[in-house]
């Protein structure tokens, strides 16, 4: 995890890292309305390369996929932690290496996530992949 925050940081200059703080108002973190793409995976590989994108379209809400089918889900944030309710998902079939994908999702998503705010970057560590990922223009 040190390796890869410390690229994040060479890589975005001189900016403030926040764990699990979030610049907008109190309650509300800092990444609710934005979408995130990841540009890094550290550990466990994306079956099919991803990317991971990840949606918050509201506080309690999150969108991920990873190429192939949207999981969708209720969202708690606690301080650092990111705690997934159950996903519902499409169930597309999915060629090749992509198959494999939700799999990867599942699996990333079992326990709760550790998140990392560094500028526009998002930071994302699960069981077995540290994740960065990258603010989507709106």
């Amino acid at each position: 995890m040190a390796l890869l925050l410390s690229a994040v940081i060479v890589a975005l200059g001189p900016t403030a890292v926040a764990a699990g703080q979030a610049s907008a108002a109190p309650g509300v973190p800092g990444f609710v309305g934005k979408t995130y793409a990841s540009t890094a995976v550290t550990g466990e590989q994306i079956p099919g390369g991803g990317p991971l994108e990840v949606s918050f379209p509201a506080a309690n809400r999150i969108s991920l996929t990873a190429g192939c089918n949207r999981h969708i889900g209720d969202l708690r944030v606690d301080n650092s932690l990111l705690r997934l309710g159950s996903l519902a998902s499409t169930m597309m079939a999915c060629p090749g290496p992509r198959s494999q994908a939700d799999a990867w999702i599942t699996e990333f998503t079992r326990e709760p996530l550790t998140w990392y705010s560094v500028g526009h970057a998002l930071v994302l560590v699960g069981p077995g992949s540290q994740v960065l990922l990258t603010e989507r223009p709106a």
